[in-house]
């Protein structure tokens, strides 16, 4: 066979998988035990994700105004536990801030750089604020906004489950500017040595999210709030998270649906889900997390 023809065949086959440098940071080279990974959307020649053919819209198709959504869906080949989904949800909100230019690096970097510039503040003994360099105060209120926020949903995840969460950037409550949205309502729970293994399913959760590329950072993005709301059980008895009976996800804006679920041929003992979750109700976390720059 021509040579020319082979090498061919193999750009095609890694073009699908190439990262940008912001997207890159996120994905192990270890993905040896990642599983199914299913994608309900369709790319275009233009890099775009297309909502999935399948899938029926959320909102009211009378509508005029109503948005398409687009899906990705990720499919775990056994179950997760809690704390994993927990974890997800996490992960996702940091990526979101950093892919969305809210933060100038990940999440875990600045936490790591503070520490680092408070230990020389010690030594020094006085603030170090050079021309150019960054407002530590403002970055340290993000950071401290996003911590409690993240500990909070910890709680909210030990209290109850937590079928959707959704991350709204800019505008209001009401009309967001952009709407992600984490739904495992399809994901079967399990404990202990019968679960797999969260890191792995963070390796398959991000693959296919970049794969799909539904977070975009190629341009521009003005800062903005970010807030969230988690969908959880009406009686959970959580402290610091607002409830908001009256909260309808907002349809007139593109909303981005990243599905988890797991396999049911192989999570067969999985634990039993509300069969309309009409006890649950909206919950909006306790502060809004507002994006930070040099």
């Amino acid at each position: 066979m021509d040579g020319s023809v082979l090498l061919g065949e193999q750009e095609e086959l890694a073009r699908p998988i190439l990262l940008t440098s912001r997207t890159e940071r996120f994905i192990t080279d270890s993905d040896k035990e990642i599983g199914v990974v299913e994608n309900n959307a369709t790319r275009t020649a233009a890099g775009r994700v297309e909502p999935a053919q399948d899938q029926v819209p959320a909102s009211d198709p009378s509508d005029p105004v109503a948005k398409e959504e687009c899906m990705v869906d990720v499919v775990f080949p056994g179950r997760v536990t809690k704390e994993g989904c927990c974890r997800f949800v996490c992960e996702i909100l940091k990526c979101v801030l950093y892919q969305r230019q809210q933060l100038p690096m990940t999440y875990d970097q600045l936490v790591y750089h503070q520490k680092q510039q408070q230990a020389e503040e010690i030594v020094a003994w006085r603030p170090l604020r050079a021309a150019g360099e960054w407002d530590w105060r403002k970055c340290h209120r993000t950071l401290q906004a996003v911590e409690e926020v993240l500990t909070h949903l910890e709680i909210l995840f030990s209290l109850s489950l937590v079928p959707r969460v959704l991350l709204m950037l800019g505008g209001s409550v009401l009309l967001p500017k952009e709407l992600y949205e984490l739904n495992m309502e399809d994901v079967s729970l399990g404990t202990g040595d019968c679960s797999l293994r969260t890191s792995v399913c963070l390796r398959q959760l991000f693959r296919a999210l970049f794969v799909a590329d539904i977070l975009p950072d190629a341009r521009p993005v003005r800062l903005m709030t970010t807030t969230v709301m988690a969908l959880a059980h009406r009686d959970c008895g959580v402290t610091g998270f607002c409830p908001k009976m009256n909260f309808r996800v907002p349809v007139r804006v593109k909303k981005q649906v990243i599905r988890l679920s797991c396999d049911r041929s192989v999570a067969r003992a999985m634990l039993e889900h509300p069969s309309d979750w009409a006890d649950y109700v909206w919950f909006q976390a306790p502060v809004n997390i507002k994006g930070f720059c040099k």
